[in-house]
């Protein structure tokens, strides 16, 4: 057996069966628990997953090792990415695993590793467990594993109408989406996260709104949050994509092109707004009351405008991808944008060195470090509808306030390119303009346009993002890299 693929700071993704097995979910659970072990003899690691089909199964076998290796492993079964984030933090675990893909197609999981501090596990402590990885090859590879992969009774010994119902039992929800109560599981670690976000925002103005809300929760780990929280927020639920079996109900990432049934369900049942969740519900997509798909570059940009205006000057990070509408809010109102690299946690790493009020990353991911230091579709959502109730105001007319701005991306194989030669003639090119070369180089021109290249951390590719007030301008700035690149 062949191990090629090793974690980055964005985990571990794989098709289930092919490149990631029960093989890679062991020696990668081993590594873990030695990485954790520096920290704290007997750790303790709270375990999640987005709904995927495969994630009982890996889940099951991630639970079994943990007790064979007399570790305390928390089953939180199905859990949003930022409820494990939020719970770890919370409660002193000393880390997580969380078993997801993200916005991948259907046949892939992955894992997602959490350090003490609820945060991803950073470039440093990715080392540090792919070393320890390395040493869980060779021990596999001289002896094998000394039991089985799996314990017995489990979903890989099951086949046909028996796996179907071991995957029913193995998920929190069913018809009416009132998620189950599961006494195993203490503390609730659902509530306790949706309460947290209760408290920071004005429920009693969402309330006296009584909006209606469609919202596609994509068949994963929306649905057990999203009801409590709609609930105590005092809205009308038209629901889309609710039951959280994994088969999911289009492509899992949350674009335009992908969401065409939540459009139609936002203008058939005369809804206010529209919410569309990713798998692991850390990326949030608006749909306007009209039926429009909005970037998703808008969700952060509307969260700054209700945070930074109630606390000008406050500090501001965004990824170097980011959309400049959320930058020209944040400077509106006096405060200061700092730029990281691309990746969530060196956007957490940059807030916590700038005490930002807020921040994310143009994908949707908004993150709000009063409620939780991670990227939180439910926090995003409850923001955009704190700013709609206070500011009395239909969700198209908050975004047409927004800076308006051109927006295009473009990718490239990396074959045979020489990137920090690229690098070096872009300069020469747009002399006019600041350069950043934290993560690949990014340009900022005198108008506000930008450009941004850099390597894919998960795809053998380069990307070009850029933004303009114009697409003739944008089209010309990328006419002047091509040339190069």
């Amino acid at each position: 057996m062949e191990f090629k693929q090793r974690i980055n700071v964005s985990g571990y993704r794989g098709i289930w069966g092919d490149t990631l097995t029960k093989e890679v979910v062991i020696l990668y659970t081993r590594a873990f628990v030695s990485f954790l072990k520096e920290k704290k003899e007997h750790p303790s690691i709270l375990i999640g997953r987005d709904g995927r089909e495969s994630g009982p199964e890996i889940r099951e076998i991630i639970l079994n090792e943990l007790k064979n290796l007399g570790i305390e492993g928390i089953d939180g079964d199905i859990l949003p990415t930022p409820t494990v984030l939020f719970s770890v933090k919370k409660h002193g675990y000393t880390g997580a695993i969380i078993i997801t893909a993200s916005h991948n197609p259907i046949e892939y999981n992955g894992l997602k590793f959490v350090n003490d501090k609820g945060l991803f596990t950073i470039n440093e402590e990715v080392i540090e467990i792919n070393k320890y990885y390395e040493e869980e090859i060779e021990k596999f590879e001289r002896d094998g594993f000394d039991r089985e992969l799996v314990a017995p009774g489990t979903l890989s010994q099951r086949d046909g109408a028996r796996r179907e119902i071991f995957q029913q039992e193995n998920i929190r929800g069913d018809g009416s989406n009132e998620p189950k109560e599961n006494p195993s599981i203490t503390p609730n670690f659902l509530k306790e996260h949706a309460d947290k976000i209760l408290e920071n925002i004005n429920v009693e103005a969402i309330k006296a709104k009584k909006f209606k809300i469609a919202v596609d929760m994509i068949n994963a780990s929306a649905c057990v949050m999203d009801p409590y929280l709609f609930l105590q927020l005092g809205v009308e639920v038209f629901p889309l994509n609710n039951i959280p079996n994994g088969k999911f109900g289009h492509r899992p990432e949350p674009i335009r092109e992908n969401l065409s049934d939540i459009e139609n369900l936002v203008t058939e049942k005369g809804a206010d707004v529209g919410f569309v969740h990713d798998p692991d519900a850390d990326r949030l997509v608006v749909v306007d009351e009209k039926g429009v798909v909005e970037s998703e570059e808008n969700s952060i940009a509307l969260a700054i405008e209700n945070i930074v205006s109630k606390n000008p000057g406050k500090s501001v990070v965004l990824n170097l991808s980011t959309s400049q509408r959320g930058a020209d809010v944040a400077k509106k109102y006096g405060s200061e944008v700092f730029r990281t690299k691309i990746g969530e946690g060196f956007v957490v790493d940059g807030m916590l060195a700038h005490n930002a009020i807020i921040g994310g990353e143009g994908n949707g991911g908004i993150i709000y470090p009063t409620i939780n230091t991670a990227r939180d579709s439910f926090v995003g959502l409850s923001l955009i509808l704190e700013l709609m109730a206070e500011r009395n105001k239909k969700i198209s007319e908050l975004m047409s306030e927004l800076p308006q701005y051109v927006i295009k991306k473009d990718k490239w194989s990396v074959v045979g390119v020489n990137l920090s030669e690229i690098y070096t003639k872009l300069k020469s090119i747009f002399s006019d303009a600041k350069f950043d070369e934290q993560d690949g180089i990014r340009f900022d021109f005198p108008d506000n346009s930008w450009l941004h290249l850099r390597p894919s951390n998960t795809e053998p590719i380069i990307r070009l993002f850029g933004e303009a007030k114009t697409q003739e301008r944008i089209d010309e700035l990328f006419e002047e890299a091509k040339k190069v690149i």
